[in-house]
This record gives structure tokens, sequence and C-alpha cells, in this order.
């Protein structure tokens, strides 16, 4: 490495969906990014082909609909679903599909090579040495090239470590294996989902004629219950099932797997100059089959925290964007954990010791590693009591949160003043203005889920600041207008006086 080299301003290591999302929107940012992926076998064999309809407004951010225009996918036919009690349900959730994952990750990667991102594979970090602005990285690259390089920023998106976790629920595991779909007529392209008193069954259609087969369960209590191969359980699950009887005893295409499926988030995400993308940085339960679109999503999260650092001069840049980036992680985790409780308290089979450990549990709460428990509860709670207090705070108001009753429009009076609700607060939050993050103002109060500094894309603040003395409705229709058409003057103010965050005076 010679002192000359201009260094990368981001190095990216692995180019699954979360890497690639990171590199190509920062590459759009006017980023010089190095991405590196270790594995030499490419397209790569995954597990989470399922993209929910989020993804749509990711991909036409990062300008890739034509890039990923010819990746084989099937386009969701509904879904038969045996949750809440011994009937199927069928339901429908449109924009949804199930995509071949290794040729969506190259279509990515090679959308990355085409934009301008520098792509080393299969390559691996051999030492990395400096410090935040200035790291020295040492590559192996093939089996014998070297190379050394300079970074101003690193991402890692490399999947799970060994690094200390946060779990976010009791531990999951996920067997799969695939029979040929055209021995399974009956079930019409559905993808199907049931509950089991021990565990639930996903299946679905793949690109190719294939049709999954997966089993999420408890580990341990799968273990005992039947000392047998992941074949063997997942055949005795399908077995038990309703839905899924016919595939008990089709032969699979291939072995069946098995991996950790349990929630998690690493509490070191944010280290200076580094930070963790994708499942470096966490995992959902996957029965939202969300996972994919959230690590795309946090990943252009990242890529606007590191904007903010890199091109911000001001003092205080690096600690906001670590704030807005450790806030968006713990927010995500503790959404989904919040959702896949309710969910699970859901299923007919509930009063099961497998349902009830998960839509009772207190997550977020106990750090550990999945296997060997490399950090217990303690040792998490005294390195990283910060973000372990921000979980457990937006667990807290998750679970303490009531939609509000809606007030009718007929019930506000034109002739009385309006003013901020008592319980309303103005606090400072986290925003992306312009792709960097900024402090703004925004409004909290009980009946909102979080703060808010934006409504239908308009600003709240400064001007609901003049609301905490009383201002007659037309000034406040007046003044908002001043900023904003003024049909969405009109909605802002009947939505927050719906929500009761404003009152009337006299």
């Amino acid at each position: 490495m010679r002192d000359g080299d201009a260094p990368f301003d981001a190095l990216v290591l692995g180019a699954g969906p979360a890497g690639t999302s990171a590199a190509l929107r920062l590459q759009q940012l006017g980023y010089h990014v190095l991405l590196v992926e270790r594995s030499a076998v490419w397209p790569r064999a995954q597990v989470g082909e399922a993209l929910t309809p989020g993804v749509r407004n990711i991909i036409e951010l990062l300008d890739a609909n034509d890039a990923l225009a010819a990746v084989p996918h099937v386009a969701h036919a509904g879904s038969r679903v045996l949750w809440r009690g011994r009937t199927p349900e069928l339901l429908q959730e449109a924009g949804s599909a199930i995509v071949d994952r290794g040729r969506f990750d190259a279509a990515l990667l090679a959308l990355a090579r085409r934009r301008g991102v520098e792509v080393e594979q299969p390559a691996r970090l051999l030492h990395l040495a400096g410090a935040a602005g200035d790291w020295r990285i040492g590559l192996l690259c093939g089996e014998a090239r070297t190379r050394q390089v300079r970074a101003r920023f690193i991402l890692d998106a490399s999947g799970r470590g060994a690094a200390p976790r946060i779990a976010c629920a009791p531990r999951l595991a996920a067997l799969w294996g695939e029979v040929d779909q055209s021995a399974l007529p009956q079930l019409g392209g559905a993808t199907q989902v049931e509950a089991l008193e021990h565990g639930w069954l996903w299946a679905g259609c793949l690109p190719g004629g294939r049709y999954r087969l997966m089993l999420v369960c408890d580990p341990h209590a799968a273990r005992q219950a039947m000392p047998a191969t992941p074949e063997a359980r997942l055949r005795a699950a399908c077995a038990a099932s309703h839905l899924l009887r016919a595939a008990a005893d089709l032969p699979m295409l291939g072995a069946v797997q098995m991996c950790s499926a349990t929630p998690y988030l690493a509490p070191d995400c944010w280290q200076d100059g580094r930070l963790k993308l994708g499942d470096a940085a966490f995992a959902l339960d996957p029965v939202s089959s969300s996972g994919v679109e959230k690590a795309m999503r946090f990943s252009l999260q990242a890529a606007v925290a590191l904007h903010t650092v890199l091109g911000d001069a001001r003092p205080d840049s690096g600690a906001l964007a670590r704030r807005f980036f450790e806030g968006r992680l713990v927010e995500a985790c503790a959404r989904h954990a919040h959702w896949t409780e309710a969910y699970y308290g859901q299923a007919w089979c509930a009063e099961q010791p497998f349902w009830q450990a998960r839509a009772r549990c207190v997550a977020g709460v106990r750090g550990e590693a999945e296997a060997d428990r490399e950090a217990d509860g303690d040792a998490a709670e005294s390195k990283w009591p910060e973000l372990l207090a921000n979980l457990s705070a937006e667990r807290a108001r998750l679970a303490g949160y009531q939609p509000p009753e809606l007030r009718p429009l007929a019930s506000l009076n034109p002739a009385l003043p309006l003013r901020l609700h008592g319980d309303a607060a103005i606090v400072e939050l986290p925003c992306v203005v312009d792709d960097r993050v900024c402090l703004h103002q925004a409004l909290d109060h009980p009946h909102l889920e979080r703060p808010l500094a934006f409504l239908e894309n308009e600003a709240l603040f400064p001007h609901l600041a003049r609301l905490a003395q009383p201002l007659p409705l037309a000034q406040l229709l007046h003044m908002l207008a001043a900023s904003m058409p003024g049909h969405k003057a009109q909605h802002i103010a009947a939505w927050l006086w719906q929500r009761g965050l404003l009152e009337s005076v006299g």
C-alpha cells in the first residue's frame, strides 16, 4: 500500500442484500466504495426467499427495477393459514413474491459493479489496523493475491458471527427441505402457514418447480421430544399437520438443513468508524417473512448515518448519526418482537409451552450468544446499558400503547381556540432530511406510537410550537398554509384533533 493511494470512503464486507444495498446507496450519494465478498460460489443458496411488499420502494430508491426484472420469482398466490383456529383462512397480500434468492443477490451485485462499486470476490480480511477515518486493511483475494487498501469507514455485513448478542425472544431453529411442487397439486400454489403444538410450519412455491417445507421450533424441546434427524422431525411435523400432511412422505430434493432462527440484536453494531448490517446486526423472528426487507431498509439507514459522519463537518455529527443508527436498530427489533408476541398469542394452541414462552417473553434485557452464551445478561447490561435501556423503554412504550378512539370532526367547534393537549410534549428527534441526520422538533403524546416530526411529508414544527398558547382555528390553518398546500393544512389539523392531540379552550 502506497501512502499516496486514495482511501475508499467505505469498505463493505459481505455482498448479500444488506451489504450490496448499502454499497449501492453510498455510490448514489457520491462515495467511493469497495465491496468484499468472501464466497467464491456464486450465486449462493439462501433460506429467506420471501420478499414483502415493502421491498419494492427500496428497489425503486436504488434504481434497481430493471436489474432485478429478470430474477426468477413466483408471484404471491395467497396464503392458506391455520393459526387462530382449526379452520384454515385464505389471505391475500398484494405485492409479495418468492424469489430465487441466489439470483436476486447476484443481480444486485452485478448492478453494483456496473454502477462503479469496486468488488473483490472471493476475498477475505487478513488484518485490520489504523482507526476511524484511516483504516488499513489487508485482503487475501482469491487463493494467493494480497491487496492492501485504506478506508475511512467499514460496514460489516458478513453475516452471523460469534460476537455477543442480545436475545429478543426465546431460541428458535428452522429446519427445511424441498420437494417436487408437482406432487402437491392440491395446494394450488398457495403458501401454507400452520401452527402446531410445538412449533409452526411454513411452505411455499419456489422458482423452478420446487416446494419448500420449513418447520420453526424450539431446538432443545424438539430434540428432547424426538431425538432424531432434522428430516425425521420435519416429516413428523408435516404428518401431524392439517395443511401439509400430503407432503410428509414425499421424497426430498436434497438433504434437510437446519439453522438458528432466534431473533437478536448485536449491541456492538456501532463502533468508532465501523458499523454492522444485516445478520451481523440483527435477526427477526421468521414468522413475518420480512427479514430481507428489514435488512435492506436498515442498510439504507446506515448509509444515511455514514453520509452524515463523512459529509458533515459539525463536531456533533458523529454522535447524532450514532443516536439515529442505534435508535432505528432498537425500534426495528422492539417493534417486530412486540408484533410477533401478539401473533404468537393468537395461535389456537397458545396455552402450550412453546407458544406461552413466545407470547409472554421479556425480550431485550438479557445478553447472550446463541450457542455458547459468550456474554451473560449482567455483562451485557454493564457494557451497553444505554442501548439496553432504550430497548426496554421502547418495548414498554409499545406494550402500553392503546390507539386512541377517534373524535368526530363535528365535535370541533371552530369558534373556540385550540392548543396542544396538556399531555403533549415537544422533544428533539433525529430525522433524515436531504439524506443526512439532523435534530428536529417532534410532538410526543400517549396517543402516538412514536414521536411525530413530519405528517404528510410536512414538518410540524416550528408551527405547532405556537400552540403552547391558545390559537384560533382559522389562524392555525393560515399559519400552516403559509408553508404547505391548504388541503394538507386542513388534513393535519383534522388528524391532530381527531386523535386528541389538540384541545379546545373555553
